[in-house]
């Protein structure tokens, strides 16, 4: 049976897990569960990733990487050594570490993965995570949200149909889903969160507050500098931890700036007087997953606290007056995404299962149009099209009509969010359909928006008179940027002193043509033969993607075929049941 490993790439710490003996096993990274998602170069220019990087932060803060899940889906680079990488690049060095690891633990080549990310990253987020999957060996059979794979890890201890809050506090991301469990079947009822709230912002809370202090004292700032400003986070961390069981606690750093010494007592009622207004943001987006759900803080039977952040008591505490539950956490709240991540992979593995996964999206997609209202024209009006909280995978249609006589050409332009004005809403990208029929004003449209099971978006407009289309599988990052993977593994290769690797690339390509183009086949014949008993709406979608496939083969687009095969396949996962 095939292995499909479950991965957590978190801001702070990652984990592996797999599903042994029918149960899911987190994988040791250096002896230990948890490994920090850090990436340095060591002294001697070597590439350390996990706990030796974090580990140097202190002595070696320049060529040290923390946290940069908070940068994915960003076109932007940061400096490791001498070269600028990535998001996706230092993600994938992170990744390759973990794959290494249960190669080693397995005895065998890990190849493919289910990796998690926050309910609430939005399509470039998410095509980043995958980006750094392929950039790191691995085949990513499914992104999935973390609140849903934590509550599949709890689904199989559960005995009866129940619905569930999970409260997903990370290292830089929350997120709140609400999940219900009913003979089995694990569906996501509404997700709601905040991608750059985190325990790394009750570290800065409480950095600040003890650099205040010792600015009165010594008149240096220790946030200034570096060096300085890595061991009082260093400290710092230390003492968040132990405030959790004490009610007071030393910082204690010496010669931490000069000849001056660091020694400042904190308290717990002072830390958690700084970080409440945070925790208070975190219980408006549990009232609006409630809202969004349709559900009252009495149907909730369960609560389940997932990311290290929740270990702060007050966490637990504030939930409970909120919503008048005790929260739970028999499984360790930094293992259990992982965990649930290698039960889904599993599942695509061919392990049987008791449960069944329903996934939504937590964002509304659709474009910007011209709108007629009040007897005057409303440029830039935004039409939803898949509405936030759908469950995925979800084809959706609109159809719009031109404005003038003899309109040659159509911008379609597509938007991810809430707000009713398209342009105040993240701008995912745009296509132009040219050579529309000469006809008078009117003339329909069909704009079809498809989102897979990753939550990756493909869109499709088709003038419903002729039939004349086009497809456009959304970038990731900003306008007019594209990733670039073959540049991203020679980055990679050269940082890892991998030249062989460069070499073998381009003898595995050719396999990996011949391999991608006789799966392609083998996806057709099993999309053909079903056919005739799925309904229009699907055969019409299974159509499109086998012609696109034919013509990217025949354009030589290999990538592009890898992309669509992954389309098919997920189709074909839910079709044939």
């Amino acid at each position: 049976m095939e292995v499909i490993v479950g991965i957590d790439l978190g801001t702070t710490n990652s984990e592996i897990a797999v599903i042994k003996d029918g149960r899911p096993e987190v994988i040791p990274v250096d002896g230990e569960l948890i490994m920090p998602s850090c990436v340095g170069i060591d002294r001697n220019g070597s590439l350390i990733v996990g706990r030796p990087a974090k580990n140097q932060m202190v002595s070696n803060p320049e060529s040290t990487i923390l946290s940069i899940k908070r940068k994915m889906g960003q076109d932007t680079k940061v400096r490791l050594g001498d070269k600028d990488l990535t998001p996706e690049e230092v993600s994938a060095l992170i990744l390759k570490k973990l794959k290494a690891e249960a190669d080693a633990y397995l005895g065998e080549e890990v190849k493919k993965a289910v990796i998690t990310v926050p309910a609430y990253f939005d399509d470039s987020q998410r095509k980043a995570t995958k980006n750094a999957g392929a950039l790191a060996g691995l085949e990513v059979m499914r992104i999935i949200n973390e609140p849903t794979a934590a509550a599949l890890a709890y689904d199989s201890k559960l005995e009866e149909n129940q619905t569930i809050l999970v409260y997903d506090l990370g290292g830089g991301t929350f997120d709140v889903s609400l999940v219900t469990v009913e003979n089995g079947v694990v569906e996501v009822k509404a997700s709601h969160g905040d991608t750059h709230l985190g325990g790394d912002d009750f570290d800065n809370l409480l950095m600040e507050h003890v650099a205040r202090i010792f600015r009165r004292q010594h008149g240096v700032d220790l946030l200034a500098d570096l060096r300085s400003r890595n061991r009082l986070w260093s400290a710092v961390e230390k003492a968040k931890r132990e405030l959790s069981d004490m009610p007071y606690v030393s910082i204690k750093e010496e010669f931490i700036h000069g000849d001056h010494h660091l020694d400042v007592e904190a308290s717990k009622s002072e830390y958690e007087a700084m970080i409440t207004p945070l925790l208070k943001k975190t219980i408006h987006s549990v009232h609006q997953c409630l809202k969004d759900a349709n559900l009252l803080p009495r149907d909730i039977d369960k609560i389940i606290l997932v990311g290290g952040a929740t270990r702060t008591p007050l966490v637990a505490k504030i939930l409970q007056n909120e919503v008048g539950v005790e929260p739970r956490h028999e499984i360790s709240p930094d293992l259990i995404v992982a965990m649930g991540a290698a039960i889904q992979g599993g599942v695509i593995g061919g392990v049987e299962t008791d449960s069944v996964l329903v996934d939504i999206t937590p964002y509304t997609f659709g474009t910007s149009a011209v709108d007629f209202r009040k007897g005057d024209f409303c440029e830039d009006v935004f039409v939803p099209i898949i509405k936030r909280n759908t469950p995925l995978p979800v084809t959706k249609a609109e159809v719009f009509a031109t404005l003038f006589d003899g309109q040659e050409s159509v911008d379609v332009r597509i938007y991810q969010g809430e707000k009713p004005i398209a342009s105040e809403n993240i701008f995912i990208g745009n296509f132009i359909i040219n050579g529309l029929s000469d006809v008078p004003a009117g003339n329909q449209i069909v704009l079809k928006l498809h989102l897979d099971l990753d939550g990756v978006l493909e869109v499709t407009a088709e003038e419903k008179r002729t039939g004349l289309s086009k497809t456009v599988r959304m970038d990731t990052g900003k306008p007019g940027s594209v990733f670039d993977l073959q540049k991203a593994r020679k980055n990679i290769a050269a940082l890892l002193n991998e030249e062989e690797l460069a070499q073998q690339g381009k003898s595995v390509e050719g396999e990996s043509r011949e391999g991608l183009v006789g799966e392609a086949k083998e996806l057709r014949k099993r999309a053909e033969k079903i056919m005739d008993i799925i309904d229009e709406t699907d055969a019409y979608e299974l159509q499109a993607l086998i012609k696109q496939t034919k013509d990217a083969i025949a354009g030589g687009d290999i990538e592009r075929v890898a992309e669509l095969n992954e389309s098919l396949s997920d189709m074909l996962f839910y079709l044939e049941d």
